[in-house]
């Protein structure tokens, strides 16, 4: 019979690695989004649901960029979830996984929606609003709402049962799943991103995911600030 302990300790550099990773993630996140609101007068003749505000390509892709750095921040930040989460009890390991998963997974569908976006500027000649000519909603919108909903469950409920970090922690991240997953019908309500909750809209989208931005940078500043506690060993 097998009586070994199954334990897993994060060392002091990876949580730090972590934590800083989710901290810098929002800085570029919320250097990203007033670019969307920072654009070029436009006549309603020409400015219109089809075209939207039409903005030079260096704009595009400065946000573009700016999406990158982030998103590659927290795809550092969420492959860790899983180890923040079993250093301190293993017994919740597969949620942290699970959260782990999901936060990856919206890392790239979004970066790939940012990506398009970024490339359609590049290719067309004159400038084009990409958040309303290139068809991307669903993916920045909708799916990525539904992939952090599942983070924000998972994770919630892995910090509240296994006391890995403050209890607010958890219960805030349930919150930002119960936010993503009101704003995963806002796929019914067209295109026209001047509107609260358009698919791509700037309620829908720039602020439910620049409030997940904010919380995620904050849960970094706690990930750093905790200190490694003694895990619960499970036998084998």
């Amino acid at each position: 019979m097998n009586t070994s302990l199954h334990t897993q300790f994060l060392p002091d550099a990876a949580r730090r690695w972590i934590g800083a990773a989710a901290v810098l993630g929002g800085v570029f996140a919320l250097a990203e989004l007033p670019l969307y609101f920072v654009v070029p007068a436009c006549d309603a003749t020409t400015c219109g649901v089809e075209t939207g505000s039409l903005m030079p390509d260096e704009l595009i892709l400065t946000r573009t960029l700016c999406n990158f750095l982030a998103l590659t921040l927290f795809l550092v930040f969420m492959s860790g979830v899983r180890f923040v989460i079993a250093q301190r009890d293993i017994r919740y390991e597969w949620f942290g996984t699970v959260a782990g998963t999901a936060g990856v997974a919206w890392a790239v569908v979004d970066m790939v929606a940012k990506g398009l976006e970024g490339s359609s500027a590049i290719q067309t000649e004159e400038w084009i609003d990409p958040t309303r000519t290139v068809p991307t909603y669903l993916l920045y919108g909708s799916i990525s709402h539904l992939l952090l909903a599942v983070f924000g469950l998972a994770f919630g409920y892995a910090v509240l049962r296994s006391n890995t970090l403050p209890r607010w922690v958890g219960w805030s991240s349930l919150g930002i799943a119960v936010l993503h997953l009101a704003g995963v019908p806002s796929m019914y309500f067209g295109f026209d991103s001047s509107e609260f909750y358009a698919s791509n809209g700037w309620g829908a989208v720039a602020m439910f995911n620049g409030l997940a931005a904010v919380w995620l940078a904050v849960v970094g500043v706690t990930v750093l600030r905790a200190k490694s506690g003694a895990q619960l060993p499970v036998p084998a």
